[in-house]
């Protein structure tokens, strides 16, 4: 069994949800579109009183739909934040063992090919560089006493 959420699953969920609160939004606007088309219908008949009435009772309705609104998307924008982190986390976890996988193919590929490792590269250099340096002091000429002209007499 896998504890884990499937992310399609929550994808899936949050897609219908999301359709569900567009759904809702466009049926509260078409609500408020036929009351107004009510309401100026009225406002005609029954002068401006009902009119001002329903301007108030419009800014009400317009300042909760909005807190409403804002509510959703505030919820919706954390819901799907952490959703993003869990399989931001995710991926890159499955990414980090694709390329520990990839390195260790290659490198087994590359000894079946016996070709030399990093490792051995970095050897085989130090190794020169030591005989490098043991040529350089063999050829350097050894100081030498200055040569006797004969032996010393004394005149």
């Amino acid at each position: 069994m896998n504890d884990q959420p499937d992310p399609l699953k929550a994808a899936k969920e949050a897609a219908t949800s999301g359709q569900r609160f567009s759904r809702g939004l466009a049926d509260s606007a078409q609500q408020i579109w036929l009351a107004g088309l009510g309401a100026l219908a009225r406002t005609q008949q029954e002068g401006g009183k009902f009119f001002d009435a329903l301007v108030e009772e419009g800014v009400r309705i317009q300042e909760k739909t909005h807190a409403y609104n804002e509510e959703q998307m505030k919820q919706g924008r954390q819901q799907s934040t952490a959703w993003m982190d869990q399989a931001r986390k995710r991926t890159n976890a499955a990414m980090g063992k694709l390329e520990k996988a990839f390195d260790e193919r290659i490198a087994r590929a590359m000894k079946r090919m016996q070709m030399p490792s990093h490792e051995d590269i970095q050897e085989l250099s130090a190794r020169i560089d030591a005989l490098t340096r043991e040529v350089h002091a063999a050829r350097k000429p050894a100081r030498s006493r200055p040569a006797s002209k004969g032996p010393k007499t004394d005149a």
